[in-house]
């Protein structure tokens, strides 16, 4: 009995500790619950993102993101404003898409927004 409960103890305390980094970016940085509800945010490589006069175009190619597999055959691109745009605490891209690729948050590296 003893060890069932050890074990049942270990794995609602293992649970709780996925889900608490389910937020957390791999630099450990929280995003904010507006932007993510377990896999929905992601750091990118710098060469998904190129920098246009009014903003962001972002093309995730399939299996690149979480929220965006390889079964999508297609690239994902979206077109985000600067205003959309928000800055990052610790310099590297993040993109926080639904399942159906929408858009939640965006951050980049450098900027005021």
């Amino acid at each position: 009995m003893r060890v069932l409960a050890s074990i049942s103890m270990a794995l609602v305390l293992a649970t709780g500790a996925m889900e608490a980094r389910s937020h957390q970016a791999a630099s450990g940085w929280d995003y904010p619950f507006e932007c993510c509800s377990g896999a929905d945010c992601a750091q990118i490589d710098a060469s998904a993102v190129r920098e246009n006069p009014s903003g962001f175009v972002v093309t995730i190619a399939p299996g690149r993101h979480p929220m965006w597999p390889t079964e999508r055959r297609e690239p994902l691109v979206l077109e985000i404003p600067y205003s959309k745009a928000r800055a990052s605490p610790d310099g590297h891209w993040h993109l926080c898409i639904n399942d159906t690729g929408e858009l939640l948050c965006f951050y980049w590296p450098g900027g005021d927004s």
